[in-house]
């Protein structure tokens, strides 16, 4: 696995930092014939981005693109449960009201909702555990 796709896992289950996680996976995406998976993961990272920061409206959109782009390398990739990820960040936006949904709102208003924190979940348990214990020296 290239280490900016293992950089990106980091970022996103170990830091919660969705930009950082992002800005690996744009890399990625651009020096590999930017394959459809690897923007519907980008975009994924968006979304909850978007989302944390108070644009519900943006992270919404960027999710449902997102998902088109991940839908046709169901259920996995790279050792991804992408079904599961799926699954998850739907989740997450099923409990954002409906109301909230074309809005922009302070990110305090986010925290108040309590909503479940995404990690990606893996195929492979051994997977998991490099990611628990990679760097980003190492990227």
């Amino acid at each position: 696995m290239d280490n900016r796709l293992m950089s990106y896992l980091y970022c996103f289950n170990v830091q919660a930092d969705y930009y950082e996680c992002h800005e690996y996976g744009e890399s990625l995406w651009l020096d590999t014939g930017r394959p459809i998976v690897l923007k519907g993961l980008i975009q994924a990272a968006v979304c909850l981005y978007h989302l944390y920061n108070g644009n519900v409206r943006g992270g919404y959109a960027m999710w449902v693109r997102a998902k088109g782009y991940l839908a046709p390398s169901l259920p996995s990739y790279e050792g991804i449960d992408l079904t599961a990820l799926t699954r998850d960040i739907d989740a997450v936006f099923a409990r954002v009201p409906k109301e909230l949904k074309e809005r922009i709102v302070a990110p305090e208003h986010i925290l108040d909702l309590s909503l479940p924190t995404v990690k990606i979940a893996f195929v492979d348990p051994l997977l998991e555990e490099k990611v628990h214990s990679w760097t980003l020296a190492q990227g």
